[in-house]
């Protein structure tokens, strides 16, 4: 095993520790490179790419490539889309990220959208992704000329910091509350 102390970015608490990113999952996979055409109806198959992915969502289906039974099965079977799946942007938009809750259904990808589970929590992963410290990493790691890409090697190796599991949900439930609070707030002064 090879030390990483050299590429540690700052110090953690002694309980937390710093992991490559593929140590603690069991899936990083981009979506298809190769997409088929499409069906011109829409079908309840549906072919997503990272401008369908906003504000911690899947939206925009409108602009969703749809396919037909046959794409659809042989494009998922690459990325086998489950719930608690983690969505990453990771072609030409970068960083943006959401959590599969199951909807909509028969949902794949292309490349542009890495797909991620892990075996910590997917909230307190999603949050890692959103912080300041990965977002400066995606974005200054990125690579190419037409369309920036932070690709699968990069992502795989990247240093994740990792609390213990009751420290991550007291983390989630943490600003899970404090997001409450600022709708709250905007509610109120609206």
């Amino acid at each position: 095993m090879r030390c990483i102390d050299e590429e540690i970015p700052f110090k953690l608490p002694n309980t937390w520790n710093w992991c490559r990113l593929k140590s603690i999952c069991k899936k990083i996979i981009d979506g298809s490179h190769n997409p088929p055409k499409g069906s011109e109806l829409k079908t309840q198959y549906i072919m997503a790419s990272s401008r369908n992915i906003v504000n911690n969502m899947i939206s925009d289906l409108g602009n969703a490539r749809y396919l037909n039974k046959t794409d659809f099965v042989k494009e998922n079977s690459r990325t086998n889309v489950s719930i608690n799946d983690i969505f990453l942007t990771t072609v030409a938009t970068l960083g943006r990220s959401c959590i599969y809750d199951g909807i909509p259904k028969n949902l794949c990808f292309q490349r542009s959208v890495t797909i991620i589970s892990t075996y910590i929590s997917p909230k307190y992963l999603k949050i890692f992704f959103d912080a300041p410290h990965f977002q400066d990493v995606i974005k200054n790691n990125a690579m190419g000329t037409a369309q920036k890409g932070f690709y699968l090697n990069q992502l795989e190796v990247t240093l994740v910091c990792v609390p213990p599991k009751t420290e991550q949900e007291r983390i989630v439930n943490r600003i899970h509350q404090l997001l409450l609070h600022i709708q709250n707030v905007e509610k109120n002064l609206n």
